[in-house]
């Protein structure tokens, strides 16, 4: 073996020694052992166990378009010459690979080239073969000798111990990567939970949806979660998660509306040092965080469509791709998402991709708006006093007469979260030891409230009666009701009888429409 050869040991011994991470050395390993054989291109090819695959990823070529086409190469671990390796654990030689029974020739064809003589050595550590390092020179180039052989395989053994030392370190970092992504994310998460996690209400509606939850808990589903601003998406699929079989793993919400596309892509797939300004080491992205448990994917509607492509291919695959990184990993999550959109709207209008929609609606659930469950608000209010009251160390004990009824009046555009914060003022304005009143209610709801008809909601009329008479009184759900079915044949009327703009119009779903119109017999 000449000195040229010994020093390239040497010196991959020293590197082996202060690297532990693949891409920063690997690339350069196969360079130099491209100059030292005078190869036209040095590979080393890895097994993919799972798919019973052998795979490019590190490539040194003098043409850099069939560099990138290997990279993308795939083949069965039993195809080649390199499956001939992998399989015999022994090196190998071919002078005239056109000659060779055993070539595989999809690899020019890929490349757009002809490879000529061929050398190619198992990597093998700890009595397994992990992948095959193989040098090529074009067609009609001088042979490789047995010295050749014979050092590219002791060059092997040493690169097969680095991978699987590097494989090892990577490995343990991904685990404390993951581990740190993911306790990180749930301490965000839980310094804004609030206390009180329970579903409250004794309206059919409530009923309907814990129903809808059980069943989507018992199956592993794809959820969607739609409904306005404010009605508990997220407290769904919490209910959702943790009366799973996943209810130990993760759960990991993420608004997808608050992050710009680039952030949120590192956000859910993790990028590699390097791969942009700001990645200054490896990141685990939250989805690999919330390996056997569950993300949710919050204002799913506001995702840009390159964002949609790449989340398809997480429901699709199960696989996700870092930032900078051009291998797929795989992972196990369970994935609910949520929006306040009518996403089938943004799917005819093109701005929603159709395949990722029905991927994600495989299992829907629609959350009512608060003024659509008014029976519900009673308890909502009990809750919430006894949880201000924990809240901000008072001691009120309730409403006064009437202000219940005020708030079962109201039309709350905000819904249970507005509802939630009414409370929470009311309980800080009301008197230690004493009730809230109606004098402790905003200013805003009072004014909505003295603006109101008879129908609890704003018109320039009293509801009419089918005969088209106006009764001087009406009790209250009846007179909503009345004035509902009106005005929403108004709002279609104006629109041509069209659903779909008739339920962007109204702030409602079509389904919801849909619903209504049938309720009341409009057509």
């Amino acid at each position: 073996m000449d000195d040229t050869r010994l020093r390239l040991l040497y010196d991959l011994s020293c590197a082996f020694a202060e690297h532990t991470e693949l891409h920063a050395l690997v690339p350069s390993v196969i360079e130099r052992a491209r100059d030292l054989f005078k190869a036209d291109g040095a590979s080393i090819l890895l097994l993919d166990p799972e798919q019973n695959e052998l795979y490019f990823p590190y490539v040194a070529e003098e043409d850099a378009e069939a560099a990138a086409s290997l990279l993308r190469l795939r083949l069965a671990a039993d195809q080649g010459i390199a499956g001939y390796v992998l399989k015999s654990g022994s090196p190998t030689r071919s002078d005239s690979v056109r000659d060779d029974p055993r070539f595989f020739h999809g690899a020019d064809e890929a490349t757009q080239t002809q490879t000529g003589p061929l050398l190619a050595a198992p990597l093998v550590c700890r009595s397994a073969t992990i992948g095959v390092i193989e040098v090529i020179r074009r067609v009609d180039a001088e042979t490789f000798d047995d010295r050749d052989l014979e050092f590219l395989a002791t060059l092997a053994s040493s690169v097969a111990v680095a991978i699987d030392n590097a494989r090892l370190y990577g490995q343990t970092k991904e685990s404390k990567e993951r581990l740190e992504t993911t306790v990180d994310a749930l301490t965000r998460d839980l310094a804004r939970r609030d206390r009180e996690h329970a579903i409250i209400g004794g309206s059919e509606a409530t009923a309907e949806l814990l129903q809808l939850i059980d069943t989507a808990a018992s199956h592993p589903i794809t959820v969607l979660i739609y409904g306005e601003t404010g009605t508990g998406k997220e407290l769904v699929a919490r209910r959702v998660h943790y009366t799973s079989t996943r209810h130990d793993g993760p759960f990991i919400p993420v608004n997808c509306a608050a992050l710009p596309q680039t952030l949120l892509e590192s956000e859910l797939f993790g990028h590699r040092k390097g791969s942009f300004t700001d990645a200054i080491d490896d990141r685990t992205g939250l989805f690999e965080a919330a390996s056997g448990g569950t993300i949710f994917l919050d204002e799913i509607g506001e995702c840009p469509p390159v964002m949609q492509a790449k989340l398809l291919r997480v429901l699709q695959e199960g696989e996700i791709v870092p930032v900078g990184d051009t291998r797929a990993r795989k992972v196990d999550v369970r994935v609910i998402s949520a929006t306040n959109r009518d996403l089938a709207v943004e799917v005819s209008d093109g701005a929603f991709r159709e395949d990722l929609f029905y991927r994600l609606s495989a299992f829907p659930i629609e959350l009512k708006p608060l003024r659509e469950r008014e029976d519900d608000i009673p308890l909502l209010v009990e809750a919430f006093v006894e949880h201000a009251n924990a809240k901000h160390e008072r001691s009120v004990k309730g409403l006064d007469d009437g202000v219940i009824e005020i708030l079962m009046g109201s039309h709350w555009p905000g819904n249970v979260r507005q509802l939630q914060n009414e409370i929470e003022r009311a309980v800080v304005l009301a008197p230690q030891g004493g009730s809230v009143g109606a004098s402790h209610l905003s200013p805003d709801l009072i004014a909505e409230i003295a603006h109101m008809p008879v129908s609890g909601l704003a018109s320039d009329a009293p509801p009419e009666s089918e005969s088209g008479d106006t009764p001087a009184t009406l009790p209250l759900r009846e007179a909503r009701a009345r004035f509902e079915a009106s005005y929403i044949r108004r709002v279609l009327i104006s629109n041509g009888g069209n659903v779909s703009a008739t339920a962007r119009a109204l702030g409602m779903s079509r389904f919801m429409v849909q619903k209504k119109l049938k309720e009341y017999g409009i057509k």
